[in-house]
């Protein structure tokens, strides 16, 4: 199967995380996109990441995405939970020899990508995808060679860029910045999240 893998922490899985892995599903002809939820540590983010709810909770919000095609993924949780993206990327190909996978990253992501842990072999030995994050199409390309050190962008990348694409800026710490203000999240997570977050009085003391 040809697999695209989203990563992150999730903390809490909203709209944009949805959007991203259908038009990826539908763009890139995938058979199923998974959502690869971190670990608790997370070292390549020490402090982004520093105090990010339990797996538990955002695994089993993550679930409320979930559907034939995309699918939630505790593998990070099971096999690797320091959570280094390449260290997943050859474990996932160790256990699944016959599957294809494809690493999404967003365009936002690309000024903080040489942080990542062995980076430059992410690009060499691994298929990654690159989803934008804004509606600047046209200078995409320059910024993935920018941030990749490359000259020329290989076969294992590709770049979404096309106008067809729905983009959004909604991330998770807007969401938990909502919530402990007591603003509404409806339009912005799946129903069902919003009821777990109410459920579990998640975010209200967070300090993020």
């Amino acid at each position: 199967m040809r697999i695209a893998l989203l990563g992150g922490a999730f903390d809490p899985p909203h709209i944009g995380h949805y959007l991203v892995a259908r038009q990826v599903l539908e763009q890139m002809q995938m058979d199923q996109v998974w959502f690869v939820v971190c670990s608790q540590y997370f070292p390549e983010f020490p402090v982004k990441y520093a105090h990010i709810s339990s797996f538990k909770y955002r695994f089993q919000m993550t679930q409320f995405l979930s559907s034939s095609s995309l699918v939630p993924c505790d593998f990070e949780e099971k096999y690797n939970k320091p959570s280094k993206t390449i260290n997943t990327l050859a474990l996932l190909k160790e256990h699944y020899p016959q599957d294809d996978f494809y690493w999404i990253i967003g365009s936002d992501q690309l000024k903080t990508f040489n942080l990542w842990h062995n980076w430059s072999s992410i690009i060499k030995h691994y298929n990654l995808i690159v989803f934008p994050r804004d509606t600047d199409f046209i200078s995409l390309e320059k910024r993935v060679k920018e941030a990749f050190q490359l000259k020329t962008i290989p076969t294992n990348i590709t770049v979404l860029q096309s106008s067809e694409l729905v983009v959004s800026n909604i991330s998770s710490s807007l969401i938990r910045k909502r919530v402990r203000n007591g603003f509404t999240t409806q339009g912005l997570v799946d129903h069902k999240v919003e009821r777990y977050i109410r459920k579990h009085n998640l975010y209200r003391k967070c300090s993020m």
